[in-house]
């Protein structure tokens, strides 16, 4: 499902404090994901059907000389400046490593987050590549964009129906909408 959230007010205090889109709407992102255990449930390293007690956003670090990406994970942490640090690091320690797993190997535990941030887009889709059930959500936003007074984010979540439905869903763009509301709350 893709939604177009209203950003105006997070976007006016992500320039005013100078941060970066990609880590703040990752850090939006696993706080509403972390909220919900639906979001959180998973296979563990036996195979076992489970409820992590958290998830962390693993993402790609698009490199501008190749047009290629790494692949990193950064640790969640509830408070926004504990994890926006956390993200910087990660990037400027791994970011250059050239590898699907530039960190080294990923957490069971991690969810999928990405962005396009050249273009905007109404709809996107997500289709498994192998076999393996894969229950984690996959979050993708776009470019934002102006509608009226206010600037707009795409943004599509993919989650298996055995562990969500349409109401996480929509709670999970609710979540969402809420943090962008009020940004002061949580920065």
């Amino acid at each position: 499902m893709t939604v177009n959230i209203d950003v105006t007010n997070v976007i006016k205090k992500i320039k005013k404090l100078k941060l970066r889109h990609y880590p703040t709407f990752t850090y939006m992102t696993s706080k509403v994901l972390n909220s919900s255990n639906e979001f959180k449930t998973s296979y563990n390293e036996n195979g076992d059907l489970g409820i992590y007690d958290v998830i962390h956003p693993r993402y790609p670090i698009f490199h501008e000389s190749d047009k290629r990406v790494s692949i990193l994970w950064t640790e969640y942490s509830d408070s926004f400046n504990t994890f926006y640090d956390r993200f910087i690091s990660d990037i400027s320690t791994y970011g250059e490593n050239r590898s699907m797993a530039a960190k080294g190997k990923f957490p069971l535990n991690c969810f999928d987050m990405s962005s396009i941030p050249w273009c905007s887009f109404t709809s996107f889709d997500c289709l498994p590549t192998s076999n393996v059930i894969w229950l984690a959500p996959f979050v993708m936003v776009g470019k934002f964009f102006e509608f009226g007074e206010k600037l707009l984010l795409p943004v599509f979540i993919s989650v298996h129906h055995a562990t969500c439905d349409g109401y996480h869903v929509s709670m999970f763009f609710k979540g969402l909408q809420d943090l962008c509301n009020e940004p002061n709350k949580w920065m």
